[in-house]
């Protein structure tokens, strides 16, 4: 099997090309994006546009998990540029204690009111099981609840603005090459018609209601270095992670259900795209990321047995159904680095 030489990322990466000198296509991609860019200039027009929201609106909202990105995100919009911030967060229905405890500390220290979107749970988890027979995969449902908070929550209080620290579009990009994208078109094509405006009101954003607010990634426009990032938080905010070491979607019950079944479908993990993200960034080396990746990949080898069952019991679904979908057939890469 063939890896780049770069980043790692496996052959089996869709839409994923190779050149002469066994450098991904993901890899000069991000060269030329990266290559002269100025985080100086991105963080001064990132200030410049939240202190007019500011001043516009009154308040910015901060959608917020708990997890490691929306945790620094908000900890820098307070502690950084001293904003009036109010967050938006999701109850996905697979809420970790652990994200609990850091959004009560978050709130607590920082002084940020948190308002939570629940959904109908019942809908949520008919969600996942169509997402997850139609496609393999469960986490797009999750994903558009998320980043719903934050409209509903900026209505509320009579914002525009939202800021948010998805590393979608950063240095740090995990899901690339538009693989397992999110967006409202692709939602709405496997839901079928199958679910009323009011049960995914709180749920989903149509793309011309997104259009009316201005979003901001902080990813995009500061250094997103995940140690540092661990350590200021720990350092300002008693962040915990999972009691299992885990400090990535610390926020969910059945992510590593989900990392399961990615790399029994694709070969390879989110873990395992974030780690190639941190090498090409530079933040790690490519040996460092080589011995993560092998430990990762390693633990992905064997069913999360209690996660999992946590997860079928909530979308009433057998093991039997979910291992006779016809996705999960990829060897996994790890095998072979």
């Amino acid at each position: 099997m063939k890896f780049c030489k770069k980043c790692l990322l496996p052959e089996t990466y869709p839409g994923i090309e190779f050149d002469d000198d066994g450098v991904c296509s993901v890899c000069r991609a991000y060269e030329k994006k990266w290559k002269n860019f100025n985080f100086e200039l991105a963080e001064i027009e990132c200030e410049r546009k939240i202190k007019n929201a500011e001043s516009q609106y009154g308040t910015v909202v901060v959608t917020c998990s708990g997890g490691l990105d929306s945790s620094y995100a908000i900890l820098l919009m307070r502690k950084k540029f001293d904003s009036n911030v109010v967050g938006a967060n999701f109850d996905h229905g697979f809420v970790s204690d652990t994200a609990k405890k850091n959004l009560n500390k978050i709130s607590k220290i920082l002084n940020v009111p948190i308002i939570t979107i629940k959904p109908d749970f019942d809908v949520m988890y008919r969600l996942y099981r169509d997402f997850l027979i139609k496609t393999g995969d469960f986490c797009t449902p999750c994903c558009q609840g998320c980043s719903r908070s934050g409209f509903l929550v900026a209505r509320q209080n009579n914002t525009k603005t939202i800021v948010h620290g998805g590393v979608s579009g950063s240095r740090v990009e995990f899901n690339v090459l538009g693989m397992l994208k999110h967006h409202y078109e692709r939602f709405m094509r496997y839901t079928d018609n199958n679910y009323t405006p009011d049960e995914l009101y709180n749920i989903v954003t149509p793309t011309d209601e997104i259009k009316k607010f201005e979003l901001i990634s902080l990813p995009q426009c500061f250094e997103w270095n995940e140690n540092k990032i661990i350590d200021t938080l720990r350092r300002e905010l008693d962040w915990e992670f999972l009691p299992d070491g885990r400090t990535r979607h610390i926020d969910c019950l059945i992510a590593d259900v989900s990392d399961f079944l990615l790399q029994k479908k694709f070969g390879f993990s989110k873990k395992w795209m974030t780690i190639s993200a941190n090498i090409r960034a530079g933040i790690i080396d490519i040996e460092q990321g080589r011995e993560s990746i092998k430990q990762t990949e390693e633990k992905l080898l064997d069913e999360p047995k209690d996660a999992m069952d946590l997860f079928l019991s909530k979308i009433e679904y057998t093991r039997k159904e979910l291992y006779n979908l016809p996705f999960y057939i990829a060897e996994p890469a790890v095998k072979y680095l």
